[in-house]
Order: C-alpha cells, then structure tokens, then sequence
C-alpha cells in the first residue's frame, strides 16, 4: 500500500448528470430546504442566552457577523456546488480536491454526528410537543406505561416514545420519495419563516426604544464572543449542495440556494433578536425560554402558543432536512466503494435510497428513545466544523493545482428537460509556455493576487518558475493550520496579558499567518473558465479566514467531545484500512 493512494483522487463519470435518484428540485425548492436545515430551535434558545448574558441589544451586530463568517464558508461550498453536480456535499468536495482518506473520515464522522445530533433534536421535539399539552403525554408514559428509575448512564430513565414516533413518521416521509416528501418541509419552513417574521414584528410593535439602552452593555469583546455562540445557528448552509444529485440544472442552481438561503435566515435572526431586545429588557430576559415568557409579559400573550407552535415546526422540519442530508451522505459514499454497495441501492419507482433510510432512521430512533444523548451535541458540532474547514483547505489545493484539468457541468433547464454542456479547462498550457506578460497574469487572478504580484512584478517571473504552486500551496497549509490552533488555543485558554512571553507568542503567530497570506498572493492561481457559474471571490483570503475561523471554535469545544470526536476517529479509520481502501472505485 503506497502512501500516496490515501490521497487518491475520484474520477468524474462522462456524464455527472446521470444519477438513480429523481432531479426535482428548483431554486425554491433548495432554498426552502436549506433553510429548514439552519433553522432549528437552537434559534429560540441561543437569542436568549447569548443577549442577556454576552450582548444586550447589540444581538443584531452579533448575529450579522456570524452571518458574515458562515457567507465566506458559503462561497467556497458554492464554488464546488457549481462545478460538481454529484450528492455528498463537504465529502465530495473534500474528495475531488484532497484526497480519499480525509474525504471518507469527514464522511463517516458527519454521518455519525448527524444521526447522533437528531436524536438529540427527536428529543428536543418530543419536549415541545409535549409543553404543548402541559407535558401530560410524558406524564402519562412514565406512569402507566413503562420507565427505568435506576437506568445508569447514557440510558434515559424511561423511553421518550414521541420521539420513536415522529421518527417513524420521519421514515415514511422519505420512504415516498422526495417528490411529495418536499411539499411537508417546504409548509413546516414556510410556517417556521412565518412565526420568525411575526415575532420580528410584533416585538417593535410592543416593545420600548429605551430597552436599548444601553446598546452593548458587556462591551465590544462579548459582541465577537456571542458571535461565536450564534455561528452554530448556520449550521446547515450546505444543505442544498448536499441535494445536488436532485437539484434542477445544479451547477445555478445549488450556489443561488446556498448564498439566497444564508440571506434569508441572517435577515430572519436579526430581526428576531433585535426585537426580542426591543421587547424586553435583556436583564428580564429568560434564558430557558426567551420569546415564550417575553410574550406571556406583554399585551398579546397569546403569540407565546404561537411561538411554542413555532419551534415545534422547526425542530420538526430541521430534523426531517438534518435526516435526509446524512442519508444522501451515506449514498455518496456507498456510491464510490467506501461503504457497502448495497447501501446505495434506489428504488425504481420512487427514487429513493431505501436501505440507507431505514438505516439511518432507525439508528436515530434507537438513540431518540432509549438514551439520554444530550451531552453528544457537541460531537456534531465538531464534525460540521471540520467539513467546513476542509472544504476550504480543499478550494485552495483545487486553485493551485495546475497539473490536472477539471470539467465544468451546466444543464440548461427547460420545463422538466435538461441538456447537458461539458466544458473541459486544461491547464497545460498555461504550464508550457516558458514566459507570460504580466498583462495577462493581471486579467486571470483574483483581486488581492492582482494587487500583491503587481507590487511584486519583477520577482513574479522567478516565483512562477521556481515555485510549483500546488506543492507551495500545501506546505503553507501545513504551516498555517498548527499555527493557528497554537494562536487559538493561547487565546481562549493560555494568553496572559501581563505575561510578555504570551503576547510574544501571539504577536508571532499572528505574523506567521500574515506572511504565509502574502505568499499565497504571489503564487499563481490557477485559471478558470469564464461559463463557470459561479467562482469564490477573495481566494486566498476568504478559505484562509474561514480555517481560522473553524479553528477558533473547534478549540472552544469540551475536551470530552474532543475525546469523543477522537474515538469514531479511530474506528473510521479501522473501517477504512480494512473495508473502504481495497473497495474504493477509485483504485
């Protein structure tokens, strides 16, 4: 086994565009369900807690600069979405740049901190349904049915069998294709949107402009830090690339989703979060339940069973959007050898991975209604960042790396027919030429390259022949990545300002990253064609600050969801060296 075959590449189809499954989602249709996929109820809980104890009204510039930090992943995702129309999302990505090995252990770790995180959300929405009616439902199972008092550790003291149930009905909704299953999450979204854009109304309709006062109580550092708390609400912007083997003309469509979908839910945030503020003082706020019990405070209580109806449908409609992406997930990977064949099969009539559906939803209904799994979120937490950091480690590989040509997809939407245009960018060329005018370099490289190699126009012509872009690009990477979980982890739990070796460590990481982002800028980047659809502005500025971003927050998980993280690490490896590797398509 030779080292390099971990990092092999997957090779593209002749026609990408052919697939099992039944392309029938449009623009509305992904944007819809992307947003399902953001919005949970970690959105009613997450304002509370984050305005009365970090931000006070300043939620809003809190909200929009998690906002600002998830777009920047959301443009390399869209990148990738427009030019490889295959299911699979970060694992597809990660392996048409990087290579198989880190592709099939983000794969596997997503796929099991997803089933893990929506078992937790079945539970979150058994509790809310149940709040609905005075929580008699649960009284009722423990009483006169069944429980466990003295059941140890992760086990729940009595089984939650709402959450059995709704995962159920969970798997026929899928069962019966996505064709009719995408009406159900488009009304629970929709109603989901509605009561948002009631509560972002309403609260300035009862509200006072002097519980604004004052704006940012905590000061401007608690601002960045409730920053980094809501950032967990976007979780989920990359629903719709995980639906592009079912998307309508995917290569336009699945970037406009992902970029639109971002921008309805920040709009939808703020508002809610400003108007929360604007309710209520952010001192009289309830953490546990803050739009509920502000509500029940003001002269229209009632909008609190509006609201409790509310994060019903979300949870709801992000546990039906959270199951169908890790069961597309396992379909991908199943699709390229990594997993057992048998779990990409599709039925013939309604398009759907049966096997892996049932698979994944009784895992998550087993885990909904027999532990107590709260404690695991962050295991989720951890795996959706990951993918997002290396789906950026990936665009920036992909944008050096001259030595291989890569095709663009487009189908061209027409009713329900599509025609496909393959256009095929070589790179060659551009490597045997011996000299190019700087005229021409200009006219190719993003706008911060343009700026740097300008500055630096006499060097350019030694840079380009003695440095190979590819190699240069990884060996920064290999140098930016450690630098900055040092820089990170002196920052949350070390740096010491009255230490001047800390401020010095700092000061120095900082710098490493700097420079390294100087030189990225002198490398040339690769050229692309003018009918992609959509390409990621500021490379290599926005991968770099979204790996420093995901970093700063993988840091701030517990160490136990690190040691958690740790051990699926571990058997996915196992599963690989034994199973994936010497089944992989790829060989």
């Amino acid at each position: 086994m030779r080292w390099k075959s971990l990092f092999r590449k997957k090779h593209a189809k002749t026609n990408d565009l052919d697939t099992p499954l039944l392309r029938c989602l449009n623009l509305f249709d992904l944007i819809l369900l992307t947003v399902s996929g953001m919005i949970g109820s970690g959105i009613y809980v997450l304002t509370g807690v984050v305005a009365k104890d970090q931000t006070g009204p300043a939620i809003i510039l809190a909200n929009l600069l998690a906002a600002f930090a998830c777009l920047f992943g959301a443009l390399c995702y869209a990148e990738f979405a427009a030019r490889i129309p295959r299911a699979g999302s970060s694992y597809i990505f990660i392996y048409e740049s990087i290579g198989e090995l880190l592709a099939f252990l983000v794969g596997f770790t997503t796929i099991v901190g997803g089933m893990t995180g929506l078992a937790v959300s079945a539970r979150v929405w058994s509790t809310y349904f149940d709040a609905l009616f005075d929580n008699k439902i649960n009284s009722f199972i423990v009483h006169h049915i069944i429980q466990w008092p003295n059941a140890p550790a992760p086990f729940a003291k009595s089984p939650d069998l709402l959450a059995f149930s709704v995962t159920i009905f969970l798997t026929l909704a899928l069962l019966i294709g996505l064709r009719n299953s995408k009406y159900l999450t488009n009304s629970l979204t929709i109603l989901n949107m509605s009561a948002l854009l009631v509560i972002g109304i309403t609260g300035f309709i009862l509200g006072d402009i002097h519980n604004y006062q004052p704006f940012a109580p905590f000061g401007i550092q608690n601002i960045f830090r409730g920053s980094s708390l809501l950032l967990y609400s976007y979780i989920g912007f990359e629903m719709a690339t995980i639906a592009t083997e079912e998307a309508k003309n995917p290569s336009k469509t699945v970037p406009q989703a992902t970029v639109i979908s971002l921008l309805i839910v920040t709009s939808l945030y703020s508002l809610a979060g400003a108007s929360l503020t604007y309710l209520v003082p952010y001192k009289d706020i309830d953490s546990n339940s803050a739009f509920a019990s502000a509500y029940k405070q003001s002269k229209w209580p009632q909008i609190g069973y509006i609201i409790s109806i509310a994060i019903v449908c979300s949870a709801g409609g992000n546990l039906l959007s959270g199951t169908y992406g890790t069961i597309r997930t396992i379909y991908a990977m199943s699709t390229d050898g990594l997993l057992p064949s048998k779990l990409s099969y599709v039925s013939d009539g309604r398009h759907v991975p049966v096997i892996a559906t049932c698979l994944v939803c009784v895992v998550i209904a087993l885990l909904g209604t027999f532990f107590d799994i709260k404690d695991l979120i962050g295991f989720a937490d951890i795996s959706a960042l990951l993918s997002y950091m290396g789906v950026s480690i990936g665009l920036l590989i992909e944008r050096y790396n001259h030595q291989t040509s890569y095709r663009i997809i487009l189908a061209r939407e027409e009713d329900e027919d599509e025609e496909e245009e393959i256009f095929e960018l070589d790179n060659k060329k551009d490597n045997d030429t011996p000299e190019i005018e700087l005229s021409n370099i200009l006219q190719i490289d993003p706008f911060l390259t343009r700026i740097v190699r300008s500055c630096c126009h006499r060097c350019i012509p030694l840079i380009d022949k003695y440095l190979s872009p590819k190699t240069s690009s990884v060996l920064l990477l290999l140098i930016f990545i450690p630098n900055t979980v040092i820089l990170a982890t002196f920052v949350i739990y070390i740096f010491n300002q009255h230490y001047l070796l800390h401020v010095i460590i700092v000061i120095i990481c900082i710098i490493i990253n700097l420079i390294i982002t100087f030189i990225f800028c002198l490398l040339k980047p690769r050229k692309y064609s003018k009918n992609l659809l959509f390409i990621c502005p500021g490379i290599p500025l926005i991968p770099l600050i979204n790996i420093t971003i995901f970093i700063f927050l993988m840091i701030f998980q517990d160490a136990h969801d690190w040691l958690g993280y740790i051990g699926i690490i571990f058997i996915s490896i196992i599963i690989y060296f034994t199973y994936s590797f010497w089944h992989s398509k790829a060989r």
